[in-house]
């Protein structure tokens, strides 16, 4: 919280200066929990861009279980050349990912983003240091990320690696994506973790406009969920809503939001 109140009277300081340009997001999402209970979270983001172009950032603040407002993610960065820059904070990391919105993702690895991180861009090749504890040594990482993405023609590729120090663990991650045509492509996302059971998973996605379809598996079930989405907007206001479907459970994960954008 005190982050966060800090951080709000930077942006207040800077809108009155004039020193630069400020834009948000007020997001709403309907979830359902493990307790098959629909949630809702919502959620403020402001986007700072400097009036030169070289500094950037961003806060984001969302209501937890009990309904307080806390800063969940936040960015503080520079650009250094059109094709380099830096940026510290607590902000989403750079492996490659999968799933929608809200569902899919289910078999893929997925390593913990959480905690303080910085990162840096150079041309295709991304960087990213995640800190133990930034409160207790600044100088002490956790993990430490890179990513290398290449677009030739109609197709995108892309690697990634999670490296653990304290155990000398490794999580790769590799894409391909291939444009169809102007509103058609299809992308396919594999993973390797030698510490799951099943270390090998794939999510593979077709996109049709603002129409997603994916199924998803791993090595000992190759067609484990399957869901899909849409996302669009009606005037000033944008949506989606989308739902996971487990082929074993026959279980329905559904999901919905919407956003304003200022």
């Amino acid at each position: 919280m005190k982050k966060l109140t800090a951080l709000m009277i930077a942006l207040g300081f800077a809108g009155v200066t004039q020193a630069a340009t400020i834009s948000g997001t007020v997001e709403v999402d309907i979830t359902e929990n493990a307790s098959n209970d629909y949630i809702s979270t919502e959620s403020i983001k402001f986007d700072i861009a400097g009036d030169s172009g070289v500094a950037f950032g961003y806060i984001k603040a969302k209501t937890n279980s009990s309904d307080q407002f806390i800063m969940d993610e936040y960015q503080i960065g520079a650009n250094i050349t059109e094709t380099a820059s830096v940026s510290y904070g607590e902000q989403s990391d750079i492996f490659i990912g999968g799933g929608l919105e809200a569902v899919g993702g289910n078999t893929i690895a997925n390593p913990s983003d959480a905690g303080e991180s910085i990162i840096a861009n150079i041309g295709a090749l991304s960087l990213r240091g995640k800190f133990t504890d930034t409160d207790t040594d600044i100088s002490d990482f956790d993990t430490i990320q890179a990513k290398f993405t290449k677009s030739v023609d109609k197709f995108s590729v892309g690697a990634s690696v999670d490296h653990t120090i304290s155990n000398d663990n490794n999580i790769f991650a590799g894409s391909v994506a291939f444009d169809v045509n102007e509103s058609v492509n299809l992308s396919t996302v594999v993973t390797h973790d030698e510490t799951q059971a099943n270390e090998v998973a794939y999510e593979t996605i077709l996109a049709m406009g603002g129409i997603s379809a994916y199924v998803d598996g791993d090595e000992a079930d190759w067609s484990k969920n399957a869901g899909a989405g849409y996302k669009g907007t009606w005037k000033d206001l944008g949506y989606y809503v989308e739902a996971n479907y487990n082929l074993d459970s026959k279980d329905v994960t559904p999901a919905a939001g919407v956003s304003i954008t200022f």
